[in-house]
């Protein structure tokens, strides 16, 4: 395996060319994370950035009930971080482990200073931040989309971030309350619709996991929505 195909094309990894890839990958330190460990904290000072090697992570924003609500899922290749690092200001979000996983933690300063010194790594990061946004925007159209099509985006974005997988299976642990998150959905609506698919032959469900059995049928159901750049 070559070092760029240990991530999915689509992230800041796995776009980098492979000089630039190996410089940042030699910034920071190395670190191993468990289950349910904390990488950043909603409304901590900007002080670094974490770059994801290997695992999952879930991204929450602070309610203001108090709770949090999961609005993200980052994998290995991806960056976290990034945008309160810029901009100098305390986190917007928080991010945590969904089981072991290993991450560099690097100090903004260096981060800063790099991105400085390679342009091509400063427009990576730039289309990383910029697609971001645009699925926030693109979620007001989602919204109008039918509950089917809308399970089906989020299970084809979290398979296409999963190389070691090819059979569809999404090793992210994801309760139902979590998927609906992420859908912009309910709970109901979503065990409804996993219904609906297991009998299509498109998925199959265990404890706290989908494994997507049919990938071209479920980029189907999902249709055009693939296509734009959904970032979980």
């Amino acid at each position: 395996m070559t070092i760029a195909s240990r991530w999915p094309r689509a992230s800041l990894l796995g776009g980098l060319d492979d000089r630039v890839r190996r410089e940042l990958l030699g910034l920071g330190q190395p670190v191993r994370v468990r289950d349910g460990d904390r990488l950043l904290r909603a409304g901590d000072p900007a002080t670094h950035v974490y770059l994801l090697l290997l695992g999952w992570f879930k991204v929450h924003a602070n309610r203001p009930s108090g709770d949090e609500a999961l609005i993200a899922v980052r994998s290995g290749g991806d960056l976290v971080g990034e945008l309160a690092a810029f901009e100098g200001r305390p986190r917007a979000v928080s991010v945590r482990a969904c089981g072991p996983g290993v991450v560099r933690r690097i100090e903004r300063e260096d981060f800063l200073v790099f991105l400085t010194c390679h342009g091509s790594a400063l427009r990576a990061v730039l289309r990383a931040v910029s697609a971001k946004h645009r699925w926030v925007a693109r979620r007001l159209d989602f919204a109008g989309y039918a509950v089917q099509r809308r399970v089906a985006c989020v299970l084809a974005e979290l398979v296409e971030k999963d190389l070691r997988h090819p059979d569809g299976g999404i090793p992210v642990r994801l309760s139902q309350a979590e998927l609906a998150a992420l859908s912009g959905t309910s709970v109901p609506s979503v065990q409804r619709v996993l219904r609906e698919f297991r009998g299509m032959g498109l998925v199959e469900t265990r404890y706290r996991r989908v494994v997507v059995v049919d990938v071209v049928g479920v980029e189907r159901v999902a249709g055009d929505v693939v296509g734009v750049e959904c970032v979980w």
